[in-house]
């Protein structure tokens, strides 16, 4: 028996509507770049929420506590939500050897990249703090993040991915037989599971299990928008209550560790209705195209941003300061721009090159970019 006919034959799967495969790709620009915020370094040792907080302060704290780290929760979904379909045609050994060469491999080459210019930054300036410890679990942590985060920080989130995906056959027989314990249980594992080193954020799998309940349940993409709208109003509650914490200069860091869990788990569900509502209004815009265009270089954006911001930030902080500066705000605003061009510009320079497309860009060969954008997610 393949690894294929294991599941149980589930009702047919509809495919993705033209509009939702649109909002898909809005989302992933619009989530990628909101996120590339958090890994702006400000250069200062101290805890920057713990300021006085001025204008800028509260800006900062909206685009990098609220926005920029919640994004990937819907990302989360989004990956949930397509990964049935994958499953169900492709079965689940084809599914993980796929999604090794989309995942993994980009984890282990851009990390590797990064040791590179560590290295080379370390031979010019004699500074080598950053480099990672040379034992065997040093190097397992700097390339897959088994225990701590990665040389490229962000890049945690494909090593959970990869291991949401391996999860994926046992959460499609939960969540078609007890799709409520199912969830339950998810939520059980946000709240007590960091410690046991399966994920490095627990709360992905919740939000890629919402995602395959949305696609099993067969829900469609007004009752979507309907749940959205509910859950936004908790949002307009979650951002009061973060923006209270930050003015008050409370530091989620010393708060009780299940009600921190609780509010940042609140906090994401809410701010990923939030972004598909949002996806919603780009769509109707004139904005649409652009972002959609946008999309193809998305997970490019998402490798490579924060090895620009660890080398370019050292430029752009003498130039224009630390976090408390007059003139950071330039640096915080600039380098999220400079890393959408420095990805356009990157998967370009690779676009013939099939060894570097499955590197770096997961084997995806980009359209020209005056293609027309709006062609359908294949679902």
């Amino acid at each position: 028996m393949t690894a294929r006919t294991q599941l149980p034959e589930a009702k047919r799967i509809a495919p993705v509507p033209a509009t939702m495969s649109d909002r898909i790709k809005i989302a992933r620009t619009l989530c990628i770049f909101f996120m590339t915020f958090v890994h702006v370094q400000p250069g200062i040792a101290e805890n920057v929420y713990d300021r006085d907080a001025g204008f800028f302060d509260i800006l900062y704290f909206i685009l990098t506590r609220l926005a920029g780290l919640s994004s990937v929760s819907l990302l989360s979904v989004v990956s949930g939500y397509f990964i049935v379909s994958s499953l169900l045609k492709s079965g689940t050994g084809k599914l993980v050897f796929s999604k090794l060469k989309t995942l993994v491999v980009p984890l282990i080459a851009w990390n590797a990249l990064m040791l590179v210019l560590l290295a080379v930054y370390g031979l010019l300036s004699g500074k080598w703090q950053d480099m990672p410890e040379f034992s065997a679990l040093g190097l397992a942590n700097a390339f897959l993040a088994v225990t701590e985060w990665p040389l490229v920080v962000p890049l945690w989130f494909l090593r959970d991915l990869f291991v949401c995906c391996l999860f994926s056959p046992l959460l499609y027989l939960g969540l078609r037989r007890f799709p409520v314990a199912t969830i339950l249980l998810l939520v059980a594992f946000t709240l007590f599971g960091e410690g046991l080193y399966i994920l490095q954020r627990p709360q992905l799998l919740l939000f890629f299990g919402l995602g395959m309940w949305l696609r099993l349940a067969g829900t469609s993409e007004p009752k979507i928008d309907r749940i959205a709208r509910v859950l936004s109003i908790g949002l307009v509650v979650m951002v009061a209550i973060f923006l209270t914490v930050r003015i008050e200069r409370i530091l989620l860091s010393e708060m009780d560790e299940t009600l921190r869990l609780t509010l940042d788990t609140l906090l994401r569900v809410t701010m990923a209705a939030g972004f598909w509502g949002l996806t919603e209004l780009i769509r109707r815009s004139s904005m649409a195209d652009f972002f959609m265009r946008l999309e193809p270089y998305a997970f490019f954006l998402f490798c490579s941003h924060a090895i620009l911001f660890n080398f370019g930030g050292i430029i752009f902080r003498r130039v224009f300061g630390n976090y408390g500066s007059d003139l950071f705000p330039i640096t915080f605003f600039a380098l999220p721009v400079l890393a959408v061009i420095a990805a356009v510009v990157g998967v370009q320079m690779i676009n013939r090159s099939a060894p570097m497309l499955f590197l770096f860009n997961a084997g995806h060969r980009v359209p020209p970019l005056l293609r027309p954008a709006r062609e359908r997610v294949s679902a």
